[in-house]
């Protein structure tokens, strides 16, 4: 299976572009021939391309609603997260078997390590 992107081979202003191309095919008329191209089949294709593109905007503008809503959710999450958390420790210890429980991992004393036997004695 590919995972490479597809090339895109058409440059960010394409729907400009073709925008201009319509108002110039129709001022030009009929005496513009386009072998088996018609005018109205070139508009229902710009038509749908603009369909699409004011999609992608609403899509767009909704993520970034989403994402800026679930960025607010999660500093509440974390804020209550650490809460809880300095909680436990108050409660039970900070090296307590109760606190590992609520941050996952095992938990060390702080400060510095003692020294290795072997280390002091040479």
């Amino acid at each position: 299976m590919n995972s490479q992107k597809p090339i895109i081979s058409f440059p960010r202003n394409a729907l400009e572009q073709a925008i201009t191309v319509h108002q110039g095919w129709q001022q030009l008329g009929p005496t513009l021939q386009v072998p088996n191209l018609s005018l109205e089949d070139y508009e229902r294709l710009l038509e749908k391309a603009n369909q699409l593109s004011r999609k992608v905007e609403e899509l767009h503008q909704e993520r970034q609603r989403m994402v800026q809503l679930r960025n607010q959710v999660l500093q509440e999450l974390w804020d209550l997260t650490k809460r809880v958390r300095n909680a436990a420790r108050a409660t039970f210890g900070d090296t307590s078997k109760e606190v590992e429980v609520v941050m996952g991992k095992p938990v060390r004393p702080r400060g510095r390590r003692p020294k290795s036997k072997a280390a002091s004695e040479a």
